[in-house]
């Protein structure tokens, strides 16, 4: 049953992305479709093609959302814990593993189906590497890192940072356990590849 309700368009297509990702959280992404989300969403199926154009596009779209969410988060975090390396570090570290923890399953899903479609790798790597550079942007405020080599070293944290937080959204490993493992293996990764000051 189609309600008709009068949102502006803002509105209406972050009601349609609420709306997918609890699609996504309940049955997974292989279920969402634009008619699904159109029916779940109470509207129109023209209107759901009209904000996404196609699954593909909706499915970017999820992730740009997620994305956007944890880039804000990890803003957040620096901001309130940034006085030393160990602190941003930290504070880089529980953003992170959080973020992730509060979009739960979700966000793998999405990313999963997003593998599978072609031309998504770019959009997943554009992200990794956002995230590298707002990490190496950080760090670097405390110490200094090779040219060449610091964006390579933060795409390998961003990789595990990754990693451990699937490993905390199936229940594999604890919150704390895979913030203190970020941390270790960004702390670690900076303090080995880090540069005499400059006199």
């Amino acid at each position: 049953m189609v309600v008709s309700r009068r949102l502006s368009r803002e509105r209406r297509r972050a009601q349609l992305l609420d709306t997918a990702l609890a699609i996504v959280r309940a049955e997974g992404a292989d279920v969402l479709t634009l008619a699904r989300l159109a029916e779940d969403a109470g509207v129109s199926k023209p209107v759901a093609y009209d904000h996404f154009e196609t699954r593909t596009g909706l499915l970017i779209a999820l992730y740009r959302r997620v994305d956007e969410q944890q880039t804000e988060m990890t803003r957040a975090a620096l901001d309130a814990h940034a006085n030393s390396l160990e602190e941003t570090v930290r504070g880089l570290s529980e953003a992170y593993v959080d973020c992730v923890l509060h979009i739960g399953k979700e966000f793998g899903a999405v990313t999963a189906a997003l593998h599978s479609l072609a031309g998504a790798e770019e959009l997943l790597r554009e992200g990794r590497e956002r995230y590298a550079a707002l990490y190496l942007r950080a760090v670097e405020r405390f110490v200094r890192l090779p040219e060449a080599g610091g964006t390579a070293l933060m795409l390998g944290v961003v990789g595990a940072a990754e990693a451990l937080s699937r490993e905390v959204t199936a229940g594999r490993l604890g919150r704390d356990a895979a913030v203190r493992a970020t941390g270790h293996i960004m702390l670690g990764a900076v303090t080995a590849a880090s540069l005499p000051a400059v006199p």
